[in-house]
């Protein structure tokens, strides 16, 4: 058997160690390179109960969750005493994240003045009981208000005519009304977000004639111009055609005329 000297079996020992070494090192490579990357992730205000809209926040109905910095919204909130005291714009779940515009302004008091955009009024209508949407209404939700009239000029011949568009429906209930000579009745009413112009508008109608709401689709912004339709012009007859009588397609036969000449006399003929 043959011998090799002591340094050779050294450098093989370091050949292979060296290979195994670099082999090794470019497994972890490639696994971490498929390893997913750690997102950082900080703590949040969400809500731990249900909280309705124009609620004043207690630090009971909230706690802190983690999320993951590159999906936290703007307007997020990291620390309880940043939203404790403030009152809500729209209902909360338990564990929605508590965003700014969720909120109302900083010292608005709790009510439905949160809900009211700037420059803007709330005003409750009564609406008539046969409206259709007023028993499914939302806070959100936008509606036309249309104002049927059958008095003054319009007593023999009522009018109907679409008042008011695109309203926000700031929320809905109902009311005791006292009639004559009849029981107190519950008659449903619909609070209404309206410019001063609008509400000046809305007051007259709901005086002069009855209110209906139509409800909107929530993307649907469109404002569309009539100009009403009263009862005579609902429920008239079709006009009958200057034609009618005649058969559809039918041409009439064509005419000649022949000019006879007596004398001075000119007189027309047609066959």
């Amino acid at each position: 058997m043959r011998y090799f000297p002591g340094w050779v079996w050294l450098l093989v020992a370091a050949v292979f160690g060296l290979t195994a070494s670099l082999m090794a090192l470019g497994w972890l490579k490639r696994q971490a390179a498929k390893a997913p990357v750690q997102a950082k992730s900080t703590l949040a205000v969400v809500a731990k109960t249900n909280v309705g809209a124009t609620s004043l926040l207690d630090a009971a109905q909230l706690s802190r969750d983690v999320w993951h910095q590159e999906n936290l919204p703007s307007g997020a909130f990291a620390n309880l005493d940043q939203v404790v005291g403030r009152v809500t714009a729209t209902s909360l779940t338990p564990g929605e994240l508590v965003t700014e515009n969720k909120l109302a302004p900083r010292g608005t008091a709790p009510g439905i003045t949160a809900l009211l955009s700037p420059s803007q009024r709330a005003m409750t209508v009564k609406v008539d009981e046969a409206s259709g949407v007023a028993g499914f209404l939302a806070p959100g939700d936008r509606v036309d208000v249309v104002v049927i009239i059958d008095k003054g000029p319009f007593t023999k011949d009522p009018l109907a005519k679409l008042l008011l568009q695109n309203l926000k429906v700031l929320g809905a209930g109902q009311r005791m009304e006292n009639r004559p000579g009849d029981k107190p009745q519950i008659v449903p009413t619909v609070t209404l977000e309206v410019t001063p112009e609008e509400g000046e508008r809305l007051a007259l109608a709901a005086q002069e004639g009855r209110i209906s709401l139509v409800l909107r689709g929530q993307n649907d912004q469109e404002v569309v111009e009539t100009v009403g339709v009263e009862a005579s012009q609902l429920f008239s007859k079709p006009k009958k055609s200057t034609l009618e009588g005649a058969v559809p397609g039918a041409v009439q036969p064509s005419q000649r005329v022949v000019e006879v000449i007596r004398g001075i006399e000119r007189q027309p003929n047609n066959f």
